[in-house]
C-alpha cells in the first residue's frame, strides 16, 4: 500500500475523532471545508459544552492510544533499549530495541512516531479553535482549554525530542507547512515546550476541579511538576529545584505515601498522584496491569532483566510491592507489579495509568541540589524515597557518590515507568558506559531512534536540519 503522509493521516484521524461526537449525539464542533492540500479551515466552538467535548476527545485518545499502545510502549521499549525490560521470545518487534539496532522501517517506532503526532495535531486543532472563535465561549473556557492543548503539546514534545533529538516542530494545523518541515534542534523544541508549560501552568486551576476531582486533567502542579522534569533535562537546576519543591510542598494536594503504602501509588486518585487518565477501554484497571501479569505458573511475556533484579537492595520494599513473581517448571521469572488490577475494577483498589507522581519529583529536586552543591540537601530528598521502600538512609557522601545514588533511586523508583531509565541514561552521558558493557552490539548512535523511514520519503527536509 502507498505510504500516506504523516499529516494527511493525521488529518483524516482527528476528522475521525470529530466525527465521533457528533455521531454519539454532541453537537458538531469541527468544520472542515479546506482541501488537503490548504490549511485546515477553523475548528468553530458553538458554547462552552462543545469546547468541553473537544478536550474530552483530545484526553480520550490520549487515554485509548490501544491502536498502537503509544503509552505502552513509551514504558516497554524503552525498558528494553535501556537494561531494564526484556520480551521472552525472539521477536521482530522488540529485538531491535534490546539489540539496540532498530532499522528505520521498525512498525513500533513508526506507530510512537505517528500517534504523537496525532495528539499533537489534536492539541493545535483546538488551540487554534479557541483562538480564532468570536462569541459564544466564555474567557474562563478559553483560557482552560488553551492551557490543556498546551499541556498536552508539551508533553508529546518531550518524549519525540527525547526518543529522536531534532524533530519537526510542528506548531499549526497548516499541512502545506508541516509536511515540508525541517527537523528543529532540540534547544529550539525545548524551548517550545518550556513556553508551552509556562502558559499551561498561568492558564490551569490549582485543584482538579475541571476533572470533577478526579486527577485526570492536568491542573496547575501536573504544568509545575512537567516543567520542572524538563529544567533538570535541559540542565536548569535553579529552575528544576523551584518547580519540585512548588509541587512538594503543596500538602493540600500532595503527600508521599507511608511504605505500607506502596501498591496504592498507582491507585485512582492517590496522594502521590499529579496526573493520571482514565480510560473507557480500561475502566479501573491498565493495559499494563492486563498485559504483564500472566498467571502465577506461567512464563510471562514481558519480564522484568536480571540487571534490574538485581539493582534492588536487600530489603527494597518495592520489590516486594512492585515486581510479580511467575514459578514454571521450577524456574522463577520476574515481571512488572507496579499495577496490579487486570480486568474492570469499580473499587477503591480501582488503578489509573499515572505520567506524574511526587516521587519523582524528589528525585527532581536531588539531582538539581546535588548539581549546585547542595550535598545535604540531595541527600534529604534521597532518603524521603528511601525511607518510604523501607530503607536506611543513603552511605553516599561525596558529591560524585550522591550523583550515583541518584541514579540508582531513579532506576528502582521508576522502572517501567514511561522511559525514564532509557532517558536517564542518554542525558546524563551514561549510556555507553551502563549499556556498552553488557550489550555487544552497542553503539553511541544508538541513543536516538531512527525516523521512520516512510517519514524522510514523504519529506525529504526531514532528513536535514532546520536551516541546513
Amino acid at each position: 500500500m502507498k505510504t500516506t503522509n504523516l499529516l494527511y493521516r493525521i488529518y483524516l484521524s482527528v476528522f475521525i475523532v470529530a466525527a465521533s461526537f457528533a455521531i454519539s449525539g454532541c453537537k458538531k464542533f469541527v468544520d472542515v471545508g479546506a482541501p488537503n492540500s490548504q490549511l485546515v479551515s477553523a475548528t468553530v466552538y458553538i458554547n462552552d459544552a462543545t469546547l468541553k467535548s473537544a478536550l474530552a476527545g483530545l484526553f480520550s485518545q490520549m487515554a485509548n492510544e490501544t491502536s498502537t499502545n503509544l503509552q505502552f510502549n513509551l514504558s516497554f521499549v524503552t525498558g528494553n533499549s535501556a537494561d531494564e525490560m526484556k520480551f521472552y521470545i525472539p521477536n521482530e518487534t522488540y529485538d531491535g530495541f534490546i539489540t539496540n539496532s532498530i532499522y528505520d522501517d521498525n512498525a513500533t517506532v513508526q506507530g510512537m512516531w505517528n500517534s504523537s503526532y496525532a495528539l499533537i495535531y489534536k492539541a493545535n486543532l483546538i488551540i487554534e479553535g479557541v483562538q480564532s472563535s468570536k462569541e459564544g465561549l466564555t474567557d474562563a473556557m478559553k483560557k482552560e482549554a488553551i492551557a490543556e492543548a498546551k499541556f498536552v503539546r508539551a508533553y508529546y514534545y518531550f518524549y519525540l525530542t527525547n526518543l529522536w533529538g531534532d524533530v519537526p516542530l510542528a506548531l499549526s494545523t497548516n499541512a502545506v507547512v508541516n509536511n515540508t518541515l525541517f527537523r528543529s534542534p532540540k534547544a529550539e523544541v525545548y524551548k517550545q515546550i518550556i513556553q508551552d508549560l509556562i502558559d499551561a501552568r498561568d492558564g490551569l486551576q490549582a485543584d482538579y476541579s475541571y476533572g470533577a476531582g478526579e486527577r485526570i486533567k492536568p491542573n496547575k502542579y501536573a504544568a509545575i511538576a512537567l516543567l520542572a522534569r524538563v529544567y533538570l533535562y535541559t540542565g536548569d537546576y535553579v529552575n528544576a529545584q523551584s518547580n519540585a519543591s512548588t509541587v512538594i510542598s503543596y500538602t493540600t494536594l500532595y503527600n508521599i505515601l507511608p511504605t505500607a503504602s506502596l501498591t496504592g501509588i498507582f491507585v485512582k486518585n492517590n496522594t502521590e498522584a499529579i496526573f493520571q487518565l482514565n480510560s473507557a477501554a480500561f475502566v479501573g484497571f491498565t493495559q499494563e496491569g492486563q498485559t504483564y501479569a500472566q498467571g502465577s505458573t506461567q512464563v510471562p511475556m514481558y519480564q522484568i532483566s536480571d540487571y534490574l533484579l538485581n539493582a534492588f537492595e536487600t530489603g527494597d520494599k518495592r520489590f516486594s510491592s512492585w515486581v510479580g513473581k511467575s514459578t514454571y517448571q521450577g524456574v522463577d521469572y520476574y515481571y512488572p507489579s507496579k499495577y496490579k488490577q487486570k480486568v474492570q475494577n469499580s473499587t477503591a483498589l480501582a488503578e489509573y495509568p499515572t505520567y506524574l507522581r511526587l516521587g519523582e519529583q524528589y528525585l527532581i529536586r536531588a539531582e538539581a541540589k546535588v548539581m549546585q552543591n547542595d550535598l545535604d540537601g540531595a541527600i534529604s530528598d534521597i532518603n524521603v524515597i528511601r525511607n518510604r521502600a523501607g530503607l536506611l538512609v543513603t552511605s553516599a557522601v561525596a558529591k560524585a557518590d550522591i550523583i550515583l545514588a541518584i541514579e540508582r533511586e531513579r532506576r528502582i523508583e521508576l522502572f517501567g515507568e514511561c522511559g525514564h531509565r532509557w532517558n536517564d541514561l542518554r542525558r546524563t552521558g551514561r549510556a555507553g558506559t551502563v549499556l556498552g558493557a553488557i550489550k555487544p552490539l552497542w553503539n553511541e548512535n544508538a541513543v536516538l531512534y531512527p525516523i521512520p523511514r516512510s517519514e524522510r520519503l514523504n519529506n525529504n527536509n526531514l532528513s536535514q536540519n532546520k536551516g541546513y
